[in-house]
């Protein structure tokens, strides 16, 4: 008697909330596709935002990219000074070099896909989940510049 294996799906489905679960700094961050899932090409991210929280104070990515689309809830973007707010189906570019902050100021959960070009955001979200718990922001700016990343004001 032979017995057949049949092999797991190429293309998987993801999920809402599965993935490498790299949270830091108070936000659910999973891990959707890498630089070597995507062949070099981007980084995927599903963001769980809190009521009240928000990534780091307004920063600059060098190297990066990131698109994010609202699939839940409703999201405030700061992005050159301009305020954005998305709601579920919504997308807005946020590109290298430029200035730009997001948070939830609202009632409920927010949840955003990122796709980040190039990929590499990965090992810094895996750095940030390292930090001891908080938002020691000295720390997390420690981190951010080893990423390429610098918030527009430096903590004290």
């Amino acid at each position: 008697m032979t017995t057949e294996t049949i092999p797991g799906p190429l293309h998987p489905d993801l999920l809402p909330g599965e993935g490498e679960n790299v949270g830091a700094i108070g936000l659910g961050i999973y891990v959707k596709m890498t630089g070597a899932d995507t062949n070099g090409a981007y980084s995927l991210f599903e963001y769980v935002v809190p009521t009240g929280l928000g990534g780091p104070p307004t920063h600059i990515h060098s190297r990066e990219d990131e698109l994010f689309i609202c699939v839940a809830g409703r999201v405030r973007i700061e992005l050159d000074g301009q305020e954005h707010v998305l709601s579920p189906g919504a997308a807005l570019l946020m590109p290298r070099g430029v200035p730009h902050m997001f948070h939830n100021p609202f009632d409920e959960e927010t949840r955003v896909i990122a796709v980040v070009s190039p990929p590499g955001l990965e090992d810094y979200y895996r750095a940030l989940s390292q930090l001891p718990p908080g938002r020691d922001m000295k720390l997390v700016g420690e981190v951010m510049d080893r990423f390429g990343l610098s918030l527009l004001k430096k903590p004290e």
